[in-house]
């Protein structure tokens, strides 16, 4: 008899513990769908020479005389009910790392840093281009070469921050 209450108290407790694994594993998102719903794609950097400079604003490069600067270009997709919005981002081959927007006034192209980041709308996407929006790396920290890779945080209102890894191309 004590054996039977015993038997039916590990199966029991075995029938709670499958029945919490299954209630936690419903509750989660698939893997395959990022939890956040923002979504970076075609993520690439411009190429940059220690020593190369352009002065012309279209390029996204060259801000300041003897600094090496370059820009990281995306397609960033949001698949959620609700915009967010990109703060900020970061990259170890940059001495500082800013949201930038080019644009014309007049005949004159300027570069102007974007304060309050860019909003993706929900179910949208924004497109990083250049001679459009872009994340500015200034004072490059090493050149980067066709082929390499390397990786860039993005810090969004809602999402988080989300890690991409940028492939370096020759424009």
């Amino acid at each position: 008899m004590k054996q039977n209450n015993k038997m039916r108290t590990y199966l029991g407790v075995a029938l709670i513990a499958l029945l919490a694994i299954a209630l936690t594993a419903a509750c989660a998102p698939p893997a395959s769908q990022p939890a956040s719903g923002i979504q970076a794609s075609e993520v690439w950097a411009r190429a940059a020479k220690a020593g190369e400079m352009k002065s012309d604003a279209s390029s996204d490069t060259g801000m300041a005389m003897g600094s090496m600067n370059s820009a990281v270009y995306m397609l960033l997709t949001n698949s959620g009910d609700s915009s967010d919005r990109l703060l900020s981002a970061a990259a170890d081959v940059a001495g500082a790392v800013e949201i930038h927007e080019t644009r014309m006034e007049g005949d004159v192209m300027h570069m102007q840093q974007l304060t309050d980041g860019i909003e993706i709308p929900a179910n949208g996407q924004v497109e990083l281009k250049p001679g459009g929006l872009h994340v500015m790396l200034i004072d490059l920290t090493r050149d980067l070469n066709p082929g390499e890779t390397f990786p860039v945080t993005l810090q969004f209102e809602q999402a988080g921050a989300v890690t991409v890894e940028a492939e370096v191309r020759q424009p």
